[in-house]
């Protein structure tokens, strides 16, 4: 069956499933409703760290800080950045930092009640709790206190650095304290199934309205928000979890935008662009990591040679040249070549089977009869990759991996899982050999989650991102002064020995930077996908064209 042939019978059965679904309030741009298509459903709205809740969440609360599509940072919850030159950011004797912040009045909850900078000082002291699911403390552990010093004054916030910090003024997440305080003096470590986690109260341009597991959840536009009263009367981001079956929706409008989690692939992208010219595609480059994850842990993987020998038996130049027309170019290291600093010296993985078979080979493996080689005590060199079903180009990669790795001994097995599954248990408690999935990482990433104290554990709650387990002395130093460091020039000579060092030992194989693949209809107006946020970070000035 040709491919054009495969769509159209796809186009017809998504008709056919739009129309025993349940109504909406339609994809249509009529009465005000904008349909997003994303390609997961979030585990939760709190303590989430898959990147669809991120793009829910940028709807859903105000930040102090905020980038736009061009990766500049404007205030939002604040009355402005704190600098040195105003004296809102004072450096002080042994390396401690003062930061305070006005915040603005006239945020509310959607509760109605004012945000102030004691939901900010409270929010602080829940994330910092061990007891709460905090997804990671490198930074919090970094302050002393955050403190309302005037209880006449509510909107004052005042942040104490106990060491240097390059990034200490752009802001701290803020939840409301009146929703969150009850559950949390009962018992923190429950919060993640609190009703904030599923039916959130805000304080951004929209507000929660419900959520049908397996379905969708919608917002409505929130009239008392402070910037003004949103254009789009409603937003419902619909889970469509095949990128295939996103496509389709796509293109037959019952979608009308999709941001960065649709997994579209380019090939998909031009299809939609040939069958629908109402839609609008766009490339962007973005700042998302794609890569391969490596425990470290495991016993077939511990030895560094096995995982540089995965690293040459993959053939990367391929599958970008295969499934992205070389438009998304193979990376070598985990900082983008944007970030200034990237570091493109540090030690690359050509496709190289007899490099790889070497290897093997001095790490103690032999060739079975099978063509699979053995480790010393006799096992079989058989990984299982685990990565989010439904996404088609995910799923080539693993096809290619498997039939590559085979040249070179390796049996590479895959059981993909639904991405909630991914981030919440496999990936959270490392219950894998290898996982492939993505990443953002802002110009701010100081590289904390390769540092060993980030490594999940039943002792700190299973929190932090060094998700492979890995554990260099050299790197926690290193990345230790970058977290502490003012000077942009070292900060950024430190960052590229990191990346020598995680490129040496290769606790993760870089695949590449994916670009924003991301459509909208031509009608909506405003919708301005970029590198530095998600879809919906400008969605209050959404409009549709009379």
């Amino acid at each position: 069956m040709t491919r054009r042939v495969q769509l159209r019978a796809l186009l017809a059965a998504s008709i056919l499933l739009i129309a025993a679904a349940p109504t909406m309030g339609g994809a249509a741009p009529v009465s005000g409703t904008v349909v997003i298509g994303v390609a997961q459903e979030p585990d939760a709205l709190l303590f989430s760290a898959m990147q669809v809740a991120g793009e829910i969440q940028d709807v859903l609360y105000a930040y102090m800080v905020r980038y736009n599509d061009r990766g500049q940072l404007f205030p939002q919850l604040v009355e402005q950045i704190p600098t040195v030159k105003d004296g809102s950011w004072q450096i002080l004797p042994g390396k401690k930092m003062r930061v305070t912040y006005k915040i603005k009045r006239g945020y509310t909850w959607h509760d109605g009640r004012p945000v102030t900078a004691l939901d900010a000082s409270w929010t602080y002291l829940m994330l910092r709790n061990p007891r709460s699911p905090t997804l990671s403390r490198f930074e919090l552990r970094k302050i002393d206190n955050m403190l309302v010093p005037n209880p006449r004054d509510p909107y004052t916030l005042v942040v104490q650095w106990n060491e240097a910090h390059p990034f200490a003024n752009l802001g701290h997440s803020v939840f409301p304290k009146h929703e969150l305080e009850g559950a949390y003096n009962r018992d923190p470590s429950t919060l993640k199934g609190h009703r904030q986690a599923r039916a959130p109260v805000g304080s951004g341009p929209y507000k929660f309205v419900e959520w049908i597991p397996g379905s969708h959840i919608t917002f409505e536009a929130y009239e008392a928000f402070k910037e003004g009263r949103p254009s789009v009367q409603r937003l419902v981001f619909r889970f469509i979890l095949d990128s295939t079956v996103l496509q389709a929706n796509v293109v037959t409008g019952d979608v009308d935008v999709t941001g960065t989690t649709n997994n579209f692939s380019l090939d998909q992208m031009l299809e939609i662009e040939r069958r629908n010219p109402r839609i609008a595609a766009h490339y962007t480059q973005g700042l998302i990591w794609e890569r391969i994850n490596l425990n470290v842990d495991d016993e077939l993987l511990r030895d560094k040679r096995v995982r540089q020998a995965i690293a040459h038996g993959i053939d990367r130049e391929e599958i970008s040249s295969k499934l992205f027309f070389g438009k998304q170019p193979v990376a070598h290291t985990w900082l983008p070549p944007a970030h200034p600093a990237h570091n493109a010296n540090v030690r690359k993985y050509a496709y190289d089977p007899n490099r790889a078979r070497q290897l093997l080979t001095e790490a103690g493996f032999t060739l079975g009869p099978d063509g699979i080689m053995r480790s010393p005590d006799g096992k079989r060199l058989e990984l299982t990759i685990i990565s989010t079903t439904g996404n088609a180009i995910r799923e080539q990669i693993e096809l290619i991996m498997k039939e590559q790795l085979k040249q070179v001994g390796m049996d590479l097995r895959i059981n993909n899982v639904p991405a909630s599954v991914l981030v919440g248990r496999v990936i959270r408690f490392r219950e894998y050999q290898m996982t492939m999935y993505s990443t953002f990482f802002g110009p701010t990433t100081l590289g904390s989650f390769f540092h060993s104290s980030q490594i999940p554990s039943q002792a700190n709650n299973f929190e932090g991102g060094n998700h492979m387990g890995w554990r260099s002395a050299e790197n926690d130093r290193i990345v230790d002064q970058i977290s502490e460091e003012l000077d942009e020039g070292k900060r950024m000579q430190l960052l590229r020995r990191q990346q020598e060092l995680v490129a040496e030992d290769l606790p993760v194989i870089s695949l590449y930077f994916r670009l924003y693949l991301t459509t909208a209809k031509r009608a909506l107006r405003n919708v301005k996908p970029g590198g530095f946020s998600g879809i919906t970070w400008n969605a209050p000035e959404w409009g549709w064209s009379q």
